[in-house]
């Protein structure tokens, strides 16, 4: 049987697999149909384009993908600061209440679990960028950004998780 870490990993991961899977299919069929080829739901997974178009393709896919990802470790991450369960102001919690938007609180677990999901996929993002620029089926400033993006987010992932352990050792020398 999976363990409960590990199916609530899957569970935050479908959301966001989701939200690719759509951006990849929009993205294609506009800059495809932009670019003078007929594309189309149908055929969006099996294009039939030039190298240049492909490239083209190809790298405003990774850069919306390094971007989304970006952004939604940011979004986890600024979620942690301000709505974190364990330290949320009573005045922002009633706020929250009052706007019917307490789904924004959460705890340590849901939180973490969410940021670990998005930056496995800002390495993913990483990794393919690479692979795709050293075969030449992308340009060189999706590399870049992704070997920009990656380490910032890996950066405030690392530091909100040392603010929360210090926070979670400094509760405990005020209780013992």
């Amino acid at each position: 049987m999976f363990s409960k870490i590990l199916l609530k990993l899957i569970e935050e991961a479908i959301t966001p697999a989701f939200a690719f899977i759509f951006l990849k299919v929009v993205i294609t069929i506009y800059l495809g149909n932009s670019l003078g080829y007929n594309v189309s739901i149908y055929n969006v997974f099996s294009l039939e384009v030039s190298k240049e178009a492909y490239t083209l393709i190809n790298s405003y896919l990774l850069v919306t993908f390094s971007l989304f990802c970006f952004l939604g470790i940011m979004y986890s991450i600024l979620k942690s600061l301000y709505f974190h369960k364990s330290h949320i102001h009573p005045n922002m919690t009633l706020s929250l209440y009052n706007f019917r938007a307490t789904f924004l609180i959460q705890d340590s677990f849901h939180l973490y679990s969410q940021s670990l999901i998005w930056l496995i996929y800002s390495y993913i993002s990483l990794f393919l960028s690479m692979i795709l620029y050293f075969l030449g089926l992308t340009n060189g400033y999706v590399l870049l950004l992704s070997c920009f993006l990656c380490p910032i987010s890996t950066y405030f992932f690392v530091l909100d998780l040392e603010n929360e352990i210090e926070k979670d050792s400094d509760e405990e020398e005020v209780y013992v």
